[in-house]
C-alpha cells in the first residue's frame, strides 16, 4: 500500500513525463527546422546530427530573401492578415453584442445558422467562396482573398465574443446610460475594456487563421500579386531540386510573426482562454 506522499511523487513523475513527451512531440521538430535553416546542404544530407560551428551559414536566408519572391509574399500575407483581423474584429464585436443584448426575431435560428458553418470541412466551402468572389469580381485580388478567409474566421469570432458579452453584468451598461453615454460610448468605454481578454483571443485567432491559410489562397489567388507565404512554402517544397535549407529558412521566417505576436499578447491570451472557466 503506497503512502500519500509516495502517490504524490508518482503523480508528479507522471506529469513530468507527459510534459517531456509533449515537448518532444511539438517543440523538437520546430527546433530542428530552425537548426537546419543554418546548415549547408552537405551537412543536412551528410547523416550527422550535429554540425561544427564553422559550417553554419546564413546563405539559406539570404537566398530566400534576395533570390526568390519571398519578400513580396510576406508583404501580401501581412496585408491580408491585417485586413482580415481588423474586419473580423469590427464585424464580430457588433454582431456578438447585438446577439447578446437584443431579443431579435429568429435570433436562435440565426445563431444556429452561423455556427453550423463550423460543422463542414473547409474544402466544402471553397466552391461557394469561389462563386461569390467571382460574382463580386474580387477573384485574384487582395480584398478577395481577405473576404474568403473572413468567411472562415467570423463564425468562431462571433461565438467567442458573444460568450464574453453574455457574462458581463448588464448593470454596468445601465449605469453608463444613466451617466449619459450613448450606445457607441457604452460599447467602447465600458463593454470592450472589460471584454479585452476575449477581444485579444479573437484578434489572435483571426490573425493566425489568415496567416496560415492555404486552401482559400490556393483557390482565389492566381498570380504572385496575391500569393501568400503558404504558397511560397508550397512552391519551394514542390521544386524539382528540393533545397531543404531554404525551405527551413522560409519556414522560420513564416513562423516568426506569430511568435512575436504571441509573446506580446501572452498574458491576455491566457486570461482570455481561462476566464470563462469560473462563473461568478
Amino acid at each position: 500500500m503506497l503512502s500519500k506522499r509516495q502517490r504524490r511523487r508518482i503523480g508528479a513523475l507522471l506529469a513530468y513525463l507527459v510534459l517531456i513527451a509533449a515537448f518532444c512531440f511539438f517543440i523538437v521538430p520546430m527546433l530542428w527546422i530552425a537548426y537546419s535553416s543554418f546548415r549547408m546542404p552537405d551537412a543536412i544530407f551528410g547523416g550527422k546530427i550535429l554540425t561544427p560551428p564553422r559550417e553554419f551559414t546564413l546563405s539559406n536566408y539570404s537566398t530566400v530573401l534576395s533570390v526568390t519572391d519571398f519578400p513580396r509574399y510576406f508583404w501580401n500575407s501581412i496585408r491580408i492578415a491585417l485586413l482580415v483581423t481588423v474586419s473580423s474584429l469590427v464585424i464580430s464585436i457588433l454582431g456578438a453584442y447585438g446577439l447578446s443584448r437584443y431579443n431579435l426575431r429568429g435570433k436562435n435560428i440565426y445563431i444556429m445558422g452561423v455556427f453550423s458553418t463550423q460543422m463542414f470541412p473547409v474544402v466544402l466551402l471553397l466552391i461557394p467562396i469561389y462563386n461569390i468572389l467571382f460574382a463580386l469580381r474580387l477573384f485574384n485580388t487582395i480584398p478577395g482573398v481577405a473576404l474568403g478567409q473572413l468567411m472562415l474566421v467570423l463564425p468562431f469570432s462571433v461565438w467567442m465574443l458573444k460568450g464574453y458579452f453574455d457574462n458581463l453584468p448588464r448593470e454596468l451598461e445601465d449605469s453608463a446610460k444613466i451617466d449619459g453615454c450613448n450606445l457607441f460610448q457604452t460599447l467602447t468605454r465600458i463593454v470592450l475594456p472589460i471584454a479585452a481578454p476575449g477581444v485579444m483571443v479573437t484578434l489572435f485567432y483571426s490573425f493566425v487563421v489568415s496567416w496560415g491559410d492555404y486552401l482559400v489562397v490556393s483557390v482565389v489567388s492566381q498570380s504572385n500579386a496575391t500569393a501568400t507565404l503558404t504558397m511560397a512554402l508550397q512552391r519551394l517544397g514542390s521544386a524539382l531540386i528540393l533545397r531543404w535549407g531554404q525551405v527551413a529558412a522560409a519556414t522560420v521566417l513564416t513562423i516568426v510573426p506569430t511568435i512575436v505576436l504571441f509573446s506580446f499578447m501572452q498574458t491576455r491570451l491566457v486570461e482570455g482562454l481561462t476566464s470563462g472557466a469560473v462563473k461568478n
